[in-house]
């Protein structure tokens, strides 16, 4: 029953997925009369997601305190760069020979192929705006996360001169989250309706094309928590630590998927990374913070809804582009997931990088459901292996070996 708690909402809108498409494949114009309330709770999601991306990101950045930067903390974020860095180019390589195209063939006349555009262009127009008013907007993501984390900087940096702002804005925060809260209540319906309305569109290739991107996910992220971790660990400690990491596994692993949530299983990684051999003075700092920041599930998660959008709308990857799928899968397990309600930020923020409809957003939303249970798993766990290797950064490898 815990279980079953903790995926309740993800199951309704399983459940309400596959019954909208139920209705689009047998009843067409049912499926199309249905289709506002569809685009009632997307137009809910729009006008709620900017107050709540500012307010999220500079309120972070704004209430962070203590500038004292160790040696541990400096090692923790390069292990947390380089693994992500690791997950988002490995899974798109992998990705783009296995499953390039996931949604290439789906005939969706609501999407519309965007203008093409010189590089320096397009690098401009995805990180900044013309004016203010322009950063309103749910087509301007990335330049309002940029300007939201500016405004955070510039209030920590202030102090008590800044300390009205930084209350306003943790207060605006705890707001917008409640209303994107009953927001998701609409959820189960709004999806229905928008996929009863999709699959009366698009027939049987939405299935298909779902099918190949899941099955490319999950292969890669099994191959990615079996070989990457093991590497990890042979780093971190040689033959001793991988044998040390895996025998402690198997309870955080079980925890997060029983649990589906980081912050849930960090206790349990706490607990377990002591007998890995990582000393408390590590595990306690790296452990929770890892929690926030490191999220190598969701980095590949980025990788396959970019992977996604880009076939939808028949997009050539380019250089650029594959460049551009790192950043913004970097920023989709480092920055949106450490933020309230990130899922449908990170899709936003794919969206709105690339220049892409916005009608395609129910379609990365399902991508989102079905791999938060590996998702979980890889960022939750990942965290103790990532405690392992800073160990060995700071010069306390030769415990990691000692105790083997």
């Amino acid at each position: 029953m815990g279980v079953f708690r903790n995926y309740r909402l993800a199951i309704m809108l399983i459940v309400s997925i596959v019954a909208g498409g139920a209705l689009g494949e047998l009843a067409p114009a049912a499926a199309a009369a249905i289709k506002p309330l569809g685009d009632l709770f997307l137009n809910f999601i729009f006008m709620i997601v900017v107050p709540l991306v500012f307010f999220a990101v500079s309120s972070s950045i704004s209430s962070a305190r203590g500038s004292n930067v160790s040696r541990i903390t400096w090692s923790m974020l390069a292990v947390f760069l380089f693994t992500s860095l690791i997950a988002a180019v490995g899974s798109l390589l992998f990705m783009l020979i296995v499953e390039p195209a996931p949604g290439a063939q789906i005939a969706f006349k609501a999407l519309q192929a965007p203008k093409t555009a010189p590089p320096l262009d397009q690098l401009v127009a995805a990180i900044s705006t013309p004016d203010f008013t322009s950063l309103l907007s749910h087509k301007a993501m990335l330049p309002l996360m940029l300007f939201a984390a500016a405004l955070g900087v510039a209030t920590r940096t202030l102090g008590a001169a800044g300390e009205p702002v930084a209350r306003l804005l943790h207060s605006g925060a705890q707001v917008t989250t409640r209303i994107f809260d009953y927001i998701m209540y609409l959820a189960p319906v709004g999806l229905f309706a928008y996929f009863a309305a999709t699959v009366a569109e698009t027939g049987a290739q939405l299935a298909g094309a779902y099918t190949r991107l899941f099955s490319a996910y999950y292969l890669f992220g099994t191959v990615y928590f079996v070989i990457g971790f093991s590497c990890y660990a042979w780093l971190a400690g040689g033959s001793s630590g991988l044998r040390r990491f895996w025998s402690q596994m198997l309870t955080p692993s079980l925890t997060a998927l029983g649990t589906c949530s980081s912050m849930a299983t960090m206790p349990v990684n706490l607990e377990a990374a002591p007998r890995m051999g990582v000393p408390r003075e590590v595990s306690d700092i790296v452990i929770p913070i890892g929690a926030v920041l490191h999220k190598d599930g969701s980095v590949i998660v980025g990788v396959a809804k970019v992977l996604f959008a880009m076939s939808l709308f028949h997009m050539e990857f380019t250089p650029l582009r594959f460049a551009l799928t790192v950043g913004v899968a970097l920023l989709v397990g480092v920055v949106v997931g450490a933020i309230p309600s990130g899922g449908a930020t990170g899709e936003l923020l794919v969206l709105s990088v690339f220049g892409l409809g916005l009608e395609a957003l129910p379609l990365l939303m399902v991508i989102s459901i079905i791999t938060d249970p590996l998702a979980t798993l890889l960022n939750a766990t990942g965290d103790n292996v990532a405690a392992m290797m800073v160990t060995r950064m700071v010069g306390e490898g030769e415990g990691l070996r000692a105790k083997g």
